[in-house]
């Protein structure tokens, strides 16, 4: 009896072993780290898809994007970190962007910022797509993968300026005689430009006897090139010995399109210098003025071969 009471109780013995070391091996410890089972769900959300770039000469567009990146985790381990890394790309403009992002069980959310340089100039035409994409992998553990990329446009905002320009800016005519000023128009904006062309100081050239034509004053000028301007010049036809005046037209360029768009347009300011110097005679009096003047240097001779017979 005691033999077979031994016996049952060796058996239950081992059988409560067996037990516990199950339970010993099949529990992890509290400061195990397990990895997540399977891949996050990861989402990349900007504040705007669209973007302006303001260029101008000498100085870059600068554009900012904002935006989030909420991560979920199948499974929350412990201590298991996610992170996440971001790149940006638009098509060869240099970008900078906010590269780690770290996420865990409380922090599922994280925000980033994407700046991008549009090159001082760039064309309207240019429009540029920003690309941010990435990656992800989990901490510890050799788990990892792609994040679905996002897209957002990049607008050139047109700026306007233009110069004006003349080979000759300063002659010289006769009295009465004719000239034709040409102007060179550029376009050195970054679009199509539409010009128009003002005499400031018209009205004042007029009443002294002036006549003063454009060949157009409206202008429609592609980017980066240039038109011609005619400004055809008269002096005045009046009856005056000697002439010796210099007189300034002043012109004024400015942009329509800047005007129509509401944009302040640029102005240039250019200024024509013509010297009328000579002798000046009303049409149809040459003759008569050619004889007096014929009859006086004769007196003139006459009296001075007087006075040397006289002596």
């Amino acid at each position: 009896m005691m033999g077979n009471n031994g016996t049952a109780r060796v058996a239950a013995m081992l059988m409560l072993v067996v037990v516990m070391a199950g339970v010993f091996v099949f529990i992890p410890k509290s400061d195990d780290k397990v990895d997540a089972v399977g891949a996050p769900a990861i989402k990349i959300e900007l504040a705007s898809y669209r973007g302006t770039a303001l260029v101008a000469p000498g100085q870059d567009g600068i554009v900012q994007f904002s935006g989030t990146v909420s991560a979920q985790i199948p499974l929350d381990p412990n201590f298991q970190f996610l992170l996440v890394y971001l790149t940006a790309d638009a098509g060869g403009w240099p970008t900078s962007v906010t590269s780690a992002l770290t996420f865990s069980k409380q922090v599922k959310t994280q925000n980033f910022q994407v700046v991008i340089r549009v090159p001082p100039e760039t064309s309207v035409t240019a429009q540029g797509q920003l690309t941010i994409s990435g990656r992800w992998r989990y901490s510890p553990g050799s788990l990892g993968g792609s994040v679905e990329p996002v897209n957002a446009i990049i607008v050139v905002k047109q700026f306007y300026q233009f110069s004006v320009g003349c080979d000759k800016p300063y002659v010289q005519i006769n009295p009465g005689a004719s000239y034709g000023f040409k102007l060179r128009l550029n376009n050195e904006g970054n679009f199509n430009d539409k010009l128009r062309v003002d005499i400031l100081n018209l009205d004042k050239l007029t009443a002294k006897g002036w006549t003063i034509q454009l060949s157009r004053d409206k202008f429609e000028i592609m980017e980066s090139t240039e038109q011609v301007l005619v400004v055809s010049v008269t002096s005045p036809l009046k009856f005056t010995i000697w002439k010796n005046n210099v007189e300034v037209i002043q012109l004024r360029t400015t942009s329509t399109q800047a005007e129509l768009n509401g944009e302040v347009s640029d102005i240039s300011d250019y200024a024509l210098y013509i010297r009328e110097r000579g002798i000046n005679l009303v049409p149809g009096f040459e003759i008569g003025f050619a004889i007096i003047i014929l009859a006086v240097l004769t007196a003139a001779m006459f009296g001075f071969a007087s006075r040397k017979r006289l002596f």
